[in-house]
């Protein structure tokens, strides 16, 4: 179900100088990914951003699979602001510990993810939320 909402004035640090925050109520399976992608996917080609689509379907799909792994929730959320020039997507979980980029083996299949989103992003982090933790990166508007 959409839980999308236009944020208003007065919000904490963290979503000031939001324009619109949308959010998707996201289940711990693998095919949410893909729920993941078309959310943000369809909020940028209505904001007219389709130049982002690209970049922020790989961010949004590798933030959702990092947490899938990783953080055990019983839901996820993922989220995407805009403020008129930057998109911020978002994804929240349960868990409270953050993301670490490690150095990429390569007989292995995974752990790339963290390396991808940095590499498209303007710039990544986390932070720690009463429930767990929301880790989000910036992409250029």
């Amino acid at each position: 179900m959409d839980q999308s909402r236009p944020v208003q004035d007065g919000t904490p640090w963290c979503l000031q100088y939001v324009q619109y925050r949308y959010e998707w109520h996201l289940p711990p399976v693998k095919a949410a990914a893909g729920t993941a992608r078309d959310f943000v996917e369809s909020r940028l080609r209505i904001w007219g951003r389709a130049d982002q689509v690209e970049d922020a379907a790989v961010i949004i799909g590798e933030l959702f699979n990092n947490a899938l792994l990783h953080a055990k929730s019983k839901e996820f959320v993922a989220a995407i602001d805009w403020n008129g020039g930057r998109i911020r997507l978002e994804m929240w979980d349960d868990c409270p510990d953050r993301p670490l980029i490690i150095p990429i083996d390569f007989e292995k299949e995974s752990g790339r993810g963290m390396h991808i989103i940095a590499s498209l992003s303007e710039m990544w982090g986390s932070r720690l939320t009463a429930s767990g933790k929301c880790v989000w990166a910036i992409i250029p508007g």
